[in-house]
């Protein structure tokens, strides 16, 4: 038998009128598209005007990239057991970054010791060739990567995915990381092929993939973890051996008095006063927020223990949702779990933003009919929640305010606006996914 709603839904003036939805939400999404597309044009001609007009002040130095040179230098000096030495650190740098008056101490090194091995290939040459060459790498991986997400998909007013490519530098957190010198794009090639792998239900793969991107294990663990509740169980069939490769590499790099050492090292690290790389508001997450209440320096070393809690709760809801939404909802899963690893990660800077364009892309390109993206799901608040979100994440000339401002962490509130969104969808995914069910026992 079959209940009166679902029969009228089937009825020649159901059809018309869910016809008629559809073409005004393609017809809605073709505007929207046309004013984003103009509008990452715009900022990725600004962003390269940037690049180009810093490339003096980053040939000597400036930006992140001078730390991951550095142990690649040490890397292929046979130092590397030196790699978390403060003193051998600020010696070397001393030799390439002379020229940076305003700082007094090293830039540290804070990855694990295996991906200095990578960075020990570009460290081969002079540092403004090796930062160059990096940059070149890095750009021909934001090519790829839209290709990798969208794979598969068809639909009408789609620009080529390696123009995407391009334009992702018109975003924010890609151009920052590109101006620091950061290993973020790395890290969200990674994560895309995790998610075209996750697509196609190679789940073990997806886990090998992501242990590769341990190199931000604050990111990447509790990420697995959400994967793992989620009902990917055989994600740890290939994380696991990763993680193992990634922990004997690093212990092979410098040792294991070293290995054991480097907790110790960052923990130091984070104790220690007016260092700007540690220092909680520049955090685009709760531990940033959390200066709003505490203030930002001295910063409580006790009150951390508070987002211990939040970060376990945030953790659990991600997985249970996606678990409840069903695979169909992997977009919006997989964009959740993000959210909600950036908000909860210890450390979590406007760069590592980046890696929303996963899911962004997947759902951007998504043909409009999709049940995920169509009006029976994408209610008004999920999408003024994703769309605003979304576009102040992305916005170059708030981040910038927010910089001047040294709140850098006040964008974690667009980057909640949008994972309350994404919650919402999966919500009403999970309300269909049950009605589904119920049809199907009915007629069955």
């Amino acid at each position: 038998m079959v209940r009166p709603e679902m029969a009228a839904s089937e009825s020649p003036a159901g059809r018309v009128d869910k016809m008629g939805v559809s073409a005004n939400t393609m017809q809605n999404r073709r505007k929207v598209n046309r004013v984003l597309v103009v509008f990452l044009i715009g900022m990725t001609i600004t962003s390269i005007y940037v690049l180009w007009k810093s490339r003096a002040a980053a040939a000597l130095g400036q930006g992140d990239y001078s730390a991951f040179y550095t142990a690649g230098v040490l890397f292929r000096r046979g130092q590397a057991a030196e790699l978390y030495d403060q003193e051998a650190q600020w010696k070397l740098q001393q030799e390439f970054a002379s020229g940076m008056k305003l700082r007094h101490g090293p830039l540290r090194y804070i990855r694990p010791a295996y991906e200095a091995a990578l960075f020990a290939c570009f460290a081969g040459w002079p540092y403004p060739t090796s930062l160059l060459l990096w940059t070149a790498f890095k750009f021909l991986l934001l090519i790829v990567i839209p290709p990798i997400c969208v794979a598969g998909v068809t639909g009408e007013n789609r620009i080529p995915p390696w123009a995407a490519g391009i334009l992702c530098l018109g975003t924010f957190p890609v151009f920052l990381d590109f101006l620091e010198g950061q290993d973020t794009v790395l890290l969200t090639l990674l994560f895309a092929v995790a998610y075209r792998l996750l697509e196609k239900n190679r789940d073990g793969w997806a886990g090998f993939v992501l242990g590769l991107g341990l190199f931000k294990f604050l990111l990447v663990a509790p990420f697995v973890i959400i994967l793992w509740i989620s009902g990917r169980r055989r994600i740890a069939l290939g994380f696991v051996p990763a993680a193992i490769a990634a922990l004997t590499i690093s212990a092979a790099i410098v040792g294991w008095r070293g290995f054991w050492q480097y907790p110790a090292y960052l923990l130091r690290l984070n104790q220690t006063p007016n260092v700007s790389v540690v220092a909680p508001e520049f955090q685009v997450n709760f531990r940033g927020l959390l200066t709003l209440f505490v203030g930002k320096s001295p910063y409580p070393g006790s009150l951390h223990w508070i987002l211990f809690p939040i970060a376990l709760a945030a953790i659990v809801y991600a997985g249970q949702a996606w678990r409840r939404a069903g695979k169909a909802a992997l977009a919006e899963g997989f964009g959740l779990a993000l959210t909600c690893t950036i908000l909860t990660s210890y450390y979590a800077y406007a760069y590592d933003l980046s890696l929303l364009t996963v899911p962004l892309l997947a759902m951007w390109s998504r043909p409009a009919e999709h049940s995920l993206g169509g009006p029976s799901l994408g209610g008004p608040w999920e999408r003024w929640l994703e769309t605003v979100g979304t576009a102040l994440l992305l916005c170059g000339p708030l981040h910038w305010l927010a910089s001047v401002l040294r709140a850098e962490f006040l964008m974690a509130l667009p980057l909640i606006a949008v994972g309350v969104g994404l919650a919402l969808r999966l919500h009403r995914a999970a309300a269909v996914r049950g009605l589904e069910a119920q049809a199907k026992e009915v007629t069955g």
